[in-house]
Order: structure tokens, then sequence, then C-alpha cells
């Protein structure tokens, strides 16, 4: 599965008002969905909206800063974070991740003991039972690099009024690329059902 990360801003133009939905695969090594899926070399983006898939080859640490930045961009709406689960069954959204720990002792002692995702989660679940894709909400912290990124994220944000949305969507191995990618669209299309154009003076920030 070949993991391409498009510079959508340079392709388009500084005049392009669409927002943008940031989908990152967490994991470098186990992708799980490639937003280029044929040869056309087009990545799929959802009607009136931007794509940006994030290229997950630094390390979570890394990784979370520069998902912070981009989401502190005005055009930047969404992040998606997609991986795998140690379960099968199911596509599980993960509510919720909880402070990473080394040897039982906190990486940090000034951040919060757990964190919430921002996304809406009963839409999101409504679009994958829409599109026949079984799904399950879960505060489960699978402890891995996945769930250390996702708290580092939401703990970065500025809790503005402007909160961007966040969800991870993790998949078990078992589940086939279809529907994998069915599930991916389903939940990045109804996470930027109601997004407006920006401003121009945003799009060309």
């Amino acid at each position: 599965m070949a993991l391409t990360t498009p510079h959508h801003q340079e392709l388009t133009g500084g005049d392009d008002r669409r927002p943008c939905i940031l989908i990152c695969n967490w994991s470098a090594t186990q992708p799980v969905w490639d937003l280029v899926e044929d040869l056309s070399g087009v990545p799929w983006e959802p009607q009136g909206v931007r794509t940006e898939l994030v290229d997950p080859g630094q390390s979570p640490a890394e990784l979370a800063i520069s998902l912070a930045e981009r989401l502190g961009r005005p055009d930047v709406r969404r992040l998606l974070l997609v991986g795998r689960t140690k379960h099968d069954g199911p596509v599980r959204l993960q509510l919720r991740a909880e402070i990473p720990l080394h040897d039982g002792q906190r990486l940090s002692h000034d951040g919060p003991g757990i964190v919430r995702s921002t996304a809406p989660t009963a839409d999101i679940l409504e679009a994958l039972a829409k599109a026949h894709v079984p799904a399950v909400a879960t505060s489960e912290n699978e402890a891995d690099a996945g769930s250390e990124l996702l708290y580092d994220v939401l703990s970065r944000l500025d809790g503005s009024l402007e909160t961007p949305a966040v969800a991870m969507m993790r998949f078990p191995y078992l589940m086939t690329e279809g529907m994998i990618a069915q599930a991916v669209k389903s939940a990045a299309t109804v996470m930027t059902q109601h997004l407006t154009p920006l401003p121009r003076f945003a799009a060309r920030a």
C-alpha cells in the first residue's frame, strides 16, 4: 500500500477556499489506507473539502507537534487518525486517551490524566452503520503509539471555542481494504458536512 503526501496548498494555489481535513495513518509501518486509491494520482476528497494525508514517518512526539501546528492553521478544521487495533471484530472509534506512562511513571506531570476525542461520535457511528461497516465506540486506551499520539495532539489543543474535531479509528487486521476505505470515507465525510468555505484572506494565509 503506497503512502502519498500531496501538497494541496501548492497544487491548488493560495486562493483555494475549501476547508481541510487531515487524515493520518499514525503508524508508518502499518498504514491502513491510502488517500490516492487509483492510478490517477488524484486524492480522494469529500465534496467541498480538501484532504491532506500526513506522512507518519516521525516519532509520536514529533508527529503530534506537526499535527498540532497544522490544526492551528485557519483552513484545517478536522483530523482523522487511522490505525490498527489489537482486537478482532468491528471498527473501534477511540473516545479518549490516557497520559503515557514509562515504567509506571507519567511522562509528563503537567498534562491532564485523560483527554477526550472532540469528534462527533454519534454522527460517525451513524454514518458507518449506513455504510454497513460494523463499528463501536470505546473508551479503552490501547497502550501503543496511536494512543500516545491521540493524547499528545488533544492535550496540545488550546481549548478555544473553535476546537478542531479530532477522531481516532482503529481497524482489525482481518478487515478488508474495501471496507476500511468505506469507513474512512464515511467518517471523513460526516466530520466535514457542515464546514463552510474560508474567507479569502484566510485562504491565502
